[in-house]
């Protein structure tokens, strides 16, 4: 239930607030008063997009506040609890602040948000119908989607749409094998020549670094044999080399030793240190002696290098990269010999899922005609209720091809006499007749949609007299098992409010100002009267609004 709307800044209002009652809240005023922008406002309250031109002239932003009472609607409580929303006492807040910047804000119980967010947790809250409204209703493509919810189709059309997604699914791959046949010979000679040409290569993890760490060493074979032979020279060959200034030292000290035996630790590390050297000096002299310059063997390496450079630009950017290539090529060669006794298994599977489909198809399009029947005779029902005694609301079925919603093609057919043939509700001439058409499809559908609050902006446009009497009583029926929102400018049909609320423009200092007024009494008598008479309300007036009151 909405409970409360605050609106600050907003179209050409400066601030207002309304507290809604629990049934039938009316909703009146003069012509361009302003009583459409509170449905402009519910609107963006239900994630509709917003505008600089929601924002009243002259100000930066607009303000819009929603309080309702969530708390016997455990689906939207479960959205909010999902998406990490703290519900408390069963109150949903929604706050949407739209700024001339472009960057509007939306709020969901203090929290932030987004519009999509927004939108999501809405849904089905509010239902809103006006003159706008009514076309989505005339879009014939959505009369199928009305009549499965109205006949609680929508498990069997989900299964048949999971059966339809198979069975396209089955078919694309059924396609794709089919080109692979065709292409077979082809792409088995063009992978046979990839793998042959990565056989031939010979191939090896870490080769490439192996051979880079090689080529180097050969193209510095100079360089390399003359920094390690020099610094043997220095370590032991030459004439006073290290080695020989470290035995003297050593001789030194075991001479000492004579005198101080404390040197002989000092000997022992020297000592040490000499046979370690002595190893170094001949590890680097061996080194020297293997180091040649090699041209053949550079050029070797140097050809491999370019082989595996030339291989990584067609197969991947390294050799292991190449040769995960490789066991790909390798497992589509054994796939594409697979692929005819693949294209057999697939056949039976699309043979045994199309019967399946056939078969969910066939009870879909079975129970639909049985639920059409069952709708047709809920409309022409309630058509006589709104003063189309003689009207036929029935829906025409059309046969199409298999398709994720069945063979089915639906279409909501309306005649206001039993004479005439039922045409489209698009063919409907009279805007008075397709207004309680779509009052009376709006009430059945209700039902089924399970909106708690109704929202109707002026949809009593082109009737009055007893049909306006008996729109309002349909809408004060409607009021009872839901809360409703009524903006009208018939006076039959305010009569019937349980919440009076007035809508009045002023201009002030070259200003306009907006202002809701709740009415009771004499005060509604005079709004009922003003409606009956326009702007002059008589004594003759104020008693006609009087007896209408009393009969609402």
């Amino acid at each position: 239930m909405l409970l409360g709307l605050n609106l600050k800044n907003f179209a050409i209002i400066d601030e207002l607030s309304l507290e809604f009652g629990g049934r039938l809240n009316i909703i009146t005023g003069e012509t361009g008063a302003g009583k459409s922008i509170i449905v402009d406002a519910i609107n963006l309250i239900l994630g509709d997009k917003a505008s600089a031109d929601h924002i009243k002239s002259g100000r930066e932003e607009a303000h819009i506040e929603a309080l309702f009472d969530v708390s016997k609607n455990s689906i939207v409580r479960e959205r909010l609890n999902n998406l990490g929303f703290e519900v408390k006492e069963g109150e949903l807040v929604v706050k949407r602040v739209i700024s001339r910047g472009g960057r509007g804000r939306v709020f969901i119980n203090g929290s932030i948000a987004t519009s999509s967010i927004l939108e999501q947790v809405t849904e089905g809250l509010i239902d809103i119908f006006s003159q706008h409204e009514h076309q989505s209703l005339l879009k014939e493509e959505m009369h199928l989607v009305v009549l499965d919810e109205f006949a609680g189709l929508s498990g069997l059309r989900q299964k048949l749409e999971e059966l339809y997604g198979s069975y396209s699914a089955l078919y694309r791959e059924l396609e794709e094998i089919g080109k692979e046949l065709n292409d077979k010979n082809k792409r088995e000679d063009f992978l046979r020549f990839q793998l042959n040409e990565i056989d031939s290569a010979f191939l090896r993890p870490g080769e490439e670094e192996s051979l880079e760490e090689e080529r180097k060493k050969l193209l510095n074979a100079e360089r390399l044999f003359s920094l390690t032979n020099e610094s043997y020279g220095i370590l032991y060959e030459n004439e006073n080399s290290v080695l020989d200034v470290l035995k003297r030292i050593y001789s030194g000290i075991e001479k000492g030793l004579e005198y101080d035996v404390t040197l002989a630790d000092i000997g022992g590390s020297l000592e040490r240190c000499i046979v370690e050297l002595r190893e170094i000096a001949f590890a680097l002299r061996d080194y020297a002696m293997g180091i040649y310059h090699d041209p053949d063997k550079l050029s070797m390496i140097e050809a491999r290098l370019q082989e595996i450079k030339r291989l990584k630009k067609k197969y991947g950017a390294t050799v292991e990269e190449i040769l995960e290539k490789r066991k790909a090529i390798e497992s589509e060669l054994k796939n594409l010999h697979k692929a005819e006794d693949r294209m057999k298994s697939i056949m039976e599977k699309i043979k045994e899922i199309e019967r399946e489909v056939q078969k969910c198809a066939k009870e879909l399009s079975e129970k639909r005609k049985k639920a059409a029947i069952k709708l047709s005779e809920a409309v022409m029902r309630k058509l006589k209720e709104v003063g189309i005694e003689k009207g036929v609301f029935t829906v025409g079925f059309e046969q199409k091809g298999l398709s994720p919603t069945g063979v089915d093609r639906v279409t909501f057919l309306f005649s206001a006499n039993p004479d005439e043939e039922p045409k489209p509700l698009t063919k409907v001439a009279s805007g008075g007749e397709l207004s309680r058409v779509m009052l009376v499809l709006k009430e059945v559908l209700a039902r089924v949609e399970g909106s708690s609050v109704l929202v109707f902006d002026e949809a009593d446009s082109g009737i009055g007299g007893a049909i306006a009497e008996a729109v309002g009583r349909k809408i004060k029926r409607l009021s009872q098992n839901y809360q409703v929102i009524c903006i009208t400018h018939l006076p039959q049909i305010a009569k019937f409010a349980d919440r009076h609320f007035r809508v009045v423009k002023n201009f002030r200092s070259g200003k306009t100002e907006v202002k809701v007024e709740s009415l009771e009494g004499e005060e509604r008598v005079r709004e009922i009267a003003r409606m009956l008479s326009g702007f002059r309300v008589t004594e003759k007036t104020l008693e006609a609004a009087r007896e209408m009151l009393g009969e609402g």
